[in-house]
């Protein structure tokens, strides 16, 4: 059978196969167009980075972090990054268009996949049944259906193309092949940065299902065409992300342990689906007892196992999740111990067990008829399972049924909600998130953001009071009970407040906008002026003060200086149509018609009914 297949054809495929493989999973998570954001990181990384994503900015692509911030996180996903401009260009913040890239990527994975079973040397058949199951199960609801999984997906299109080329590059000894193999692995380290594991996989593959006598020398060639790529990467990668803190430690590596069991659990026992699970004794006793009955039953049918295979997929399994294991980022617990969606690669290897041990232990005792029972089964959980990523309201209910401890889920949903005006039900949530990180300021802020827009003002000073004995130094806690004296009209107390904030810490830009606001509030225009300045100095990228400082200099009539303003606003933050708007009047004011009526139009379109008016004065 191998003769046959490395003479006459590498992939003996079935098209009818290939084309199930394509078409269900492809209408099974087809509803995911019309899903919306879930406000976790895909926010950040799509709607607070349009303007990047739009202009193709590729400094900003391959230099920055996966939130596309200037080394703000320690994740480097520019292949992922540069997907999302793709989407942008296409849709621009519409998310179907995300929802569907990652739907198609997904699909294609799976093709791939299959063609990898078969370079196995498994069957046809076989191939077909197992991709099947890939391509259906209820665990990928994750790596589908969230935006942000892309680079899990990614990796797992070029990690499973890496390793076909290089199979192709063995039997056929084509220079080509392992040139295209080392660039894959490129991109694929590019997605995520658990592609690391590819190359001693490669090697491991080679050894156990290729080809036992395969030559050396074919390694090494991959090796010498992938070192200069690494290189290229680690440097790209220390560019780009933040270093300031370690997120690999024994410590850590002891806490994400469960990782594993957990993993194993949730692969074969489809109940406890959430979106932000933290580590349940459950999973991890069940987990723990599935691996020992796997291990028994591959040592009581030791001599009829299939060890080539048991073994790759052990591995297949264990190294692209040992990254994961490794890495304990600041926020576990308070958020989340860890997310299903990487599981999309390392499914690969419990794939290749748990066939291993179905061939040895249940083949003739489960009929066809009862494999597509199950397939049917678990179409149906993964069809329900990714209705909880359809907006935000399904996203965070799951999350804060299924993880009583996340702080950040209550936060989230919180703030979601309060930026629909719905304050009442964002307290709720505020207060729980409060409850669970008592120390959290930026959480307590959260609360008291929403007592003050309900006028609850005893509860919002309150919650301010508990920050400024946390962290003294924070100036949003000063701001908003000056904002509230600045109410009740008692303007020196007001401006006492903001002046403590700077009093704290003389080096925070935000300490001298919040103290500009409230001394534009306090009718000082000229010494608000001068605050917001001193921001911008210390943060050029303070949108808010430019935005108040044209807005004071146009009242000025000092139109120029505005202009120069609202040009920095909307640099920084082009997704606000209120920017637009104060631009094109001060391009109007010094006579710069076209240019101006062109903004104010932008404005209209942004949602910004003033500009109407504005555009009947101006652009006749």
């Amino acid at each position: 059978m191998a003769k046959k297949i490395i003479n006459e054809k590498l992939f003996p495929v079935n098209r009818v196969h290939q084309l199930l493989l394509f078409v269900l999973p492809l209408f099974l998570f087809l509803q995911t167009y019309w899903f919306d954001y879930t406000y976790h990181d895909d926010d950040s990384i799509v709607l607070y980075n349009s303007k990047t994503l739009g202009s193709f900015n590729a400094e900003k692509i391959f230099f920055t972090d996966a939130w596309l911030l200037d080394k703000q996180i320690e994740l480097y996903r520019p292949f992922q990054s540069f997907t999302y401009a793709i989407d942008y260009f296409f849709t621009g913040t519409n998310a179907s268009g995300y929802h569907l890239h990652n739907v198609l990527i997904f699909c294609l994975g799976i093709q791939l996949f299959y063609l990898l079973l078969l370079s196995f040397q498994l069957s046809e058949r076989t191939s077909f049944f197992l991709s099947l199951i890939l391509s259906v199960h209820f665990l990928f609801a994750h790596t589908v259906s969230w935006i942000p999984a892309r680079g899990d997906l990614y990796l797992f299109v070029f990690g499973v193309s890496t390793l076909l080329l290089f199979y192709l590059f063995l039997k056929k000894q084509k220079i080509i092949n392992c040139v295209a193999a080392s660039a894959l692995y490129f991109l694929a380290l590019l997605s995520k940065e658990s592609a690391i594991v590819l190359l001693p996989l490669i090697y491991i593959t080679s050894f156990l299902l290729w080809n036992p006598a395969w030559k050396k020398i074919s390694f090494w060639s991959l090796l010498l065409f992938s070192i200069p790529l690494l290189a290229i990467y680690f440097w790209m990668r220390q560019q780009s992300i933040s270093t300031q803190a370690s997120v690999f430690s024994l410590e850590g590596f002891i806490y994400n342990l469960p990782i594993i069991p957990e993993s194993v659990f949730k692969f074969f026992v489809p109940i406890n689906f959430s979106v932000m699970p933290a580590f349940s004794l459950t999973a991890t006793i069940g987990g723990c007892v599935l691996i020992a009955a796997i291990a028994s039953i591959i040592y009581i049918f030791r001599n009829k196992t299939n060890r080539p295979l048991v073994l790759s997929g052990v591995l297949f399994f264990l190294l692209p999740v040992l990254p994961s294991v490794i890495y304990k980022p600041a926020f576990s617990g308070f958020a989340y111990d860890y997310l299903d969606h990487r599981m999309f690669f390392p499914a690969i290897g419990l794939l290749l067990i748990a066939y291993s041990i179905f061939m040895v232990a249940f083949e003739k005792r489960i009929s066809v008829n009862i494999f597509y029972g199950m397939i049917a089964v678990m179409i149906v959980i993964t069809f329900t399972n990714a209705t909880n990523y359809k907006n935000y309201k399904s996203y965070y209910e799951n999350a804060t049924a299924t993880n009583l401890k996340s702080g950040l889920a209550h936060s989230n949903y919180g703030a979601s909600l309060a930026r629909e005006n719905n304050y009442d039900q964002a307290l709720i949530h505020f207060r729980k998130a409060v409850e669970l990180s008592p120390d959290n300021i930026e959480v307590r802020m959260k609360l008291a953001d929403s007592y003050l827009h309900l006028k609850d003002y005893a509860n919002m000073i309150e919650q301010c009071n508990a920050v400024i004995n946390i962290n003294p130094k924070f100036p949003k806690s000063y701001y908003n009970i000056a904002l509230y004296y600045l109410d009740k009209k008692k303007n020196e107390v007001a401006e006492m407040y903001a002046s403590r904030a700077v009093a704290a810490d003389s080096l925070n830009a935000d300490a001298y906008l919040y103290r500009g606001l409230i001394l534009e509030g306090t009718g000082k225009p000229d010494t608000a002026l001068n605050n917001f300045k001193q921001a911008v100095t210390l943060n050029p990228n303070l949108a808010l003060a430019y935005f108040r400082m044209g807005f004071i200099n146009g009242n000025k009539s000092l139109f120029k200086e505005a202009l120069l303003d609202f040009e920095k606003y909307v640099l920084l933050n082009p997704n606000d149509g209120k920017g637009y708007f104060y631009k094109g009047q001060a391009l109007c004011m010094i006579g710069n018609i076209e240019a101006g009526c062109l903004d104010l139009h932008t404005a209209e379109n942004m949602g910004v009914n003033e500009a109407r008016g504005k555009i009947n004065y101006w652009c006749k």
